[in-house]
């Protein structure tokens, strides 16, 4: 039966959790997009953003994460149907929280089902990354991943393969984000100050880190998971983007978070706490204290590790 219209959410998602560049993600329960994809007469690809967080998002293919892996992907497939995308923001772009690459994910999911083309997840996650060139200026696929499959994501970036791992129940996510406004092109801006080479080292203690995260996450040792997510490479360079950084981590881990880390290049931050051991809410007001110590108000929340995309 021919399709006229789809509609997916796609959840918010953090990139990188530490050691993780570039190949950790994970989905958040909340928030997310919803897009919504119909045939329409013509070949033109049009967009429509809507929503709380709309503003200042652009509707050109080429400057629309969703519009340009719709762009991408159509083009591929030879499909010359028009199409009308309404994107409706439920992820406030600029945070690290993903909202590009929720977008774009959504965007390509719906346009799978419409026109039967049978993707792989490999292709699903590849056409998604392409979205991610408007914001980030690159395709990465550590958050597309993430938002496409849920739960805890460990990706191949050149080859788009990824394994999704079942987060234990009592892993929660606090979440912080700071009422700041970002750069245009953040994520390109947070990539521009990163180090060009690493000593080895440093190369050995990240990769020691990533391993410990995944061992503990598979063995249910939250606290394990936390105390790993040390980064010695890339958050110290993006820390200094952030006022406050240095006084929302010491405070939440004074209030028992397993381990603090900038969400994707930020501003926001994540804290991964025990919910068996540890009362959340009091480490999300912990971070809450340390970005109003900076002179910043942020909205701070709990969250648990999410499903990635499906149809509504």
């Amino acid at each position: 039966m021919r399709r006229e219209t789809v509609a997916v959410r796609a959840p918010a998602t953090s990139a990188n959790l530490g050691p993780g560049f570039d190949i950790f993600g994970v989905a958040l329960s909340e928030p997310f997009d919803v897009v919504k994809v119909k045939r329409v007469s013509g070949a033109e690809i049009k967009i429509k953003v809507g929503g709380r967080f709309s503003e200042g998002i652009p509707e050109s293919l080429e400057e629309n994460t969703a519009g340009l892996a719709a762009k991408t992907l159509l083009s591929s497939f030879n499909i010359k149907e028009g199409v009308e995308i309404e994107v409706e923001k439920g992820i406030k772009p600029g945070m690290g929280l993903g909202s590009s690459a929720a977008s774009a994910v959504a965007t390509i999911y719906a346009l799978n089902l419409l026109f039967d083309l049978n993707l792989t997840k490999e292709d699903l996650i590849r056409f998604s990354a392409q979205g991610e060139r408007a914001s980030a200026g690159t395709a990465h696929a550590d958050n597309v991943s993430a938002s496409l499959l849920g739960g805890f994501v460990l990706v191949k970036p050149q080859s788009y393969e990824a394994i999704s791992i079942e987060p234990p129940s009592n892993l929660v996510f606090c979440v912080a984000m700071p009422d700041i406004k970002p750069p245009p092109k953040k994520t390109g801006v947070a990539r521009s100050v990163l180090p060009c080479y690493v000593s080895l080292g440093k190369l050995v203690h990240n990769t020691s880190m990533a391993c410990w995260m995944v061992a503990s996450l598979m063995g249910g040792d939250v606290v394990a998971f936390g105390r790993a997510m040390e980064d010695i490479i890339v958050e110290p360079r993006r820390a200094k983007m952030i006022p406050g950084y240095s006084d929302v981590k010491k405070l939440a881990l004074k209030a028992g978070a397993a381990g603090v880390v900038i969400s994707g290049a930020g501003p926001t931050m994540l804290a991964a706490v025990d919910r068996s051991k540890v009362e959340p809410e009091a480490v999300a007001e912990a971070m809450r204290r340390g970005f109003e110590s900076a002179g910043l108000t942020s909205h701070c929340y709990v969250t648990k590790p999410g499903r990635g995309a499906s149809t509504i």
